[in-house]
């Protein structure tokens, strides 16, 4: 039962921090304040509400849906992984070599900032449960037996876990910036980008492994 209870709470840390580098909450506040500026306190807790609930929902979909939607498809584990690979290593190069963290175009920041909730797109989607926290999730559905499995129930946890995080930092997104000050979440957000990178590259190569018939 302690073995058991051991493996769950690995599973729910290590998939809390396979995601928390990706959905990088502290990286997208700054975003969040910026298209929702002008809105009362209160409005902005509500999206951020909303937007984290969401993430949720997406990343609790894919994980459970993510071992049919790869057979109907027919990729396979390795497609997955090498595609998610090279999608969170772009994200994490890309901020590396920028001087700003901004992740999105002037007409899709207009285009947010005109509409009336964005707890949706683009908060939830693309920004948090982008590409590649999908791809981590989809990777973690083919390592469990059956959907109510331990394996399954602790991701779902480190789902939750993440979503709560999120909620917690964009609901406090004015507090946590000015904090941390402009060059504090610089830096933070350097930090994030490179664990990007290193994570999308550990996806490649556990994605090649298998095709070169490595193990």
């Amino acid at each position: 039962m302690i073995a058991g209870m051991g493996d769950f709470i690995q599973i729910v840390i290590t998939t809390y921090a396979a995601l928390f580098p990706i959905c990088n909450p502290l990286g997208n506040a700054p975003i969040f304040l910026s298209i929702t500026d002008g809105e009362k306190r209160s409005t902005r807790a509500a999206q951020a509400l909303k937007g984290s609930l969401y993430v949720f929902l997406i990343l609790a979909g894919f994980l459970l849906a993510g071992t049919f939607i790869l057979s109907f498809f027919g990729i396979s584990l390795s497609g997955v992984r090498i595609a998610g690979g090279f999608v969170v290593a772009t994200v994490g190069m890309n901020l590396l070599r920028s001087a700003h963290h901004q992740t999105q175009q002037p007409d899709e920041k207009s285009e947010a900032e005109d509409k009336p909730d964005i707890s949706f797109t683009p908060l939830a989607l693309p920004l948090i449960a982008g590409p590649g926290s999908i791809a981590v999730v989809m990777t973690r559905s083919t390592e469990t037996p059956h959907l109510l499995s331990m394996t399954t129930l602790a991701a779902l946890a480190g789902i939750f876990l993440i979503s709560l995080t999120c909620w917690i930092v964009l609901r406090e997104a004015d507090k946590v910036l000015s904090v941390l000050g402009v060059n504090g979440a610089n830096a933070l957000t350097k930090i994030m980008a490179f664990l990007l990178l290193c994570i999308g590259v550990q996806l490649i190569i556990d994605g090649v492994r298998p095709v070169l018939g490595l193990h």
